[in-house]
């Protein structure tokens, strides 16, 4: 084995250990959507089926959901919720659909959704900040949704709902029944540039030493 080969094998063990060890604290998206909904949850198959029954749901049809338990410790937690038709104006006019999460001791209003007449959108919300919010992660982030707290006559559809933590590793849309696509992890993306770069600089001085 020459020396070129045994100093090229040895940076690729070294980037793979780093990509390895880097992978642990990786960026990770959970996504609730019909595909995997439990009893009791109502996340619509696709667009078609937006305005159909049990999905598109009213005042006193509230309902909730569990996200997967996901351990580790995450410096950025966000919660996006695609909804349909959500025609809210004020919290004092126009529909307001409350998000709540629960803490472990309560539930926590997060606020309402936001979004428009007749169209998909994402609701963003921060969980970062809050004290109680990486363990309920840990142990699986439940949600739930208080429909029409005006009571005047709405009602709304939830297409999906995603969990990204550090980032996320997956790219989503509003529309249900639209896979989302994986995303490159910045550790993976740094890893290989950097063996692309070790492989360059050993060509380099194999053809000065030549």
């Amino acid at each position: 084995m020459t020396t070129f080969t045994r100093n090229f094998l040895a940076g690729c063990a070294f980037v793979v250990a780093f990509v390895s060890t880097t992978a642990i604290a990786a960026p990770i998206t959970d996504v609730k959507e019909y595909s995997n909904n439990a009893v009791g949850e109502y996340f619509v198959k696709d667009d078609a089926s937006k305005t159909n029954l049990p999905y598109y749901r009213r005042q006193n049809d509230d309902w909730e959901w569990q996200h997967t338990a996901i351990g580790g410790t995450f410096s950025s937690i966000l919660l996006d919720i695609s909804a349909f038709d959500v025609d809210f104006e004020s919290l004092i006019a126009g529909e307001v659909d409350y998000i709540y999460v629960f803490t472990g001791t309560n539930w926590f209003n997060l606020g309402n959704l936001a979004g428009a007449n007749d169209v998909w959108a994402f609701s963003s919300f921060d969980l970062s900040g809050f004290s109680w919010a990486n363990d309920q992660v840990n142990a699986g982030l439940k949600v739930r949704m208080d429909i029409d707290v005006l009571t005047e006559g709405w009602a709304v559809t939830l297409g999906k709902s995603t969990l990204s933590l550090d980032g996320g590793n997956q790219t989503c849309v509003p529309t249900p029944g639209v896979p989302c696509n994986p995303t490159v992890s910045e550790p993976m993306t740094l890893g290989l540039f950097g063996l692309a770069l070790f492989g360059l600089s050993l060509r380099r001085k194999k053809a000065k030493n030549v």
